[in-house]
């Protein structure tokens, strides 16, 4: 079994979303407050080339606006209020934000196989803030996982997330990409820990919320447990 995890690890999903607007500085900021080992996040790349945070390909769910996040420059989508007053943040001002005290789940939101040149910005932006080795990146896309991992020459751990929902192809739901990408690590969702055990990998699980949940997950070794309310979840995990 690869080893990414010296201990169990609790990550806020998108920050804290039970209270703050998900993927902005303001939850993120809160974990950092509580003293979460960890925070979740969701890059894109916009239509200038920045990073940036945020889950869904367009704007319409969090705050009501129909633009899509790779058609506006940074400018534009600094200017829409995504909840409480915040705004999307650049991945640049997360680490800023963060620095070396919290460890970052970076997902890459990549909906197919075109390569736009987002896995190198990012190997750069964790380069320059020199957080190597704070730094986990994961996704549902077997191919943008591949292409991060020659790009980095396995230097950063991977994890393949998965989940049997109707949204992931069939052939992925079920952790085929593994055998695609040699991930360092598997973040299966909750429902699908006991399959995943048996592929000889680090679990990370998602999404969390029950203490007694996270409590068998962690008794059945999971290493790393995603929350939408990680401070009601944090004394479960050692400092």
């Amino acid at each position: 079994m690869k080893r990414v995890f010296d201990r169990p690890l609790l990550f806020g999903h998108r920050g804290s979303p039970v209270d703050h607007p998900e993927n902005t500085l303001a939850g993120f900021a809160d974990c950092l407050e509580h003293h979460i080992d960890g925070i979740e996040l969701d890059i894109q790349q916009c239509k200038s080339g920045e990073l940036v945070a945020i889950h869904d390909y367009d704007l319409q769910r969090v705050a009501g606006h129909p633009g899509k996040v790779a058609e506006l420059t940074y400018q534009e989508l600094k200017e829409i209020d995504i909840g409480n007053g915040e705004h999307v943040p650049l991945l640049s001002g997360v680490f800023a934000l963060g620095g070396t005290d919290f460890y970052y789940d970076i997902e890459i939101k990549a909906p197919d196989t075109k390569n736009l040149g987002l896995e190198r910005i990012l190997l750069e932006e964790i380069h320059h803030h020199g957080l190597e080795s704070r730094c986990l990146v994961s996704s549902f896309n077997p191919i943008s996982l591949l292409r991060f991992k020659h790009k980095s020459k396995n230097a950063i751990p991977t994890a393949l997330i998965y989940g049997d929902e109707p949204g992931v192809p069939k052939i992925l739901r079920h952790g085929f990409g593994r055998h695609i990408t040699h991930p360092s690590y598997l973040k299966p969702s909750k429902e699908q820990i006991r399959e995943a055990k048996s592929f000889g990998y680090q679990l990370c699980a998602w999404t969390v919320d029950d203490r007694e949940e996270a409590k068998s997950l962690l008794a059945q070794g999971v290493m790393g447990i995603i929350s939408n309310n990680p401070r009601a979840l944090k004394d479960l995990f050692s400092a």
